[in-house]
């Protein structure tokens, strides 16, 4: 086996980031889809700050 060249603290948050991955896999996909939503409604006005989107790039409106 070969000895890992990382510091200790950057082995701990891949396996970390690992864990998380797996975690997210195993979510049914409802819960998927409402994380995703959820980064989207988070990210949009990031987005906004830069310019106007183009219409293509502009999310659905999805809230009832």
């Amino acid at each position: 086996m070969t000895e890992s060249t990382l510091p200790p603290d950057v082995e701990r948050i891949f396996a970390a980031k690992i864990e998380w991955h797996k975690k997210q896999a195993r979510k049914p996909l409802k819960e998927k889809v409402a994380d995703l939503l959820a980064m989207q409604r988070n990210y949009y006005p990031l987005l906004l700050k830069n310019g106007k989107l183009k219409p293509w790039e502009q999310p659905w409106d999805i809230e009832p």
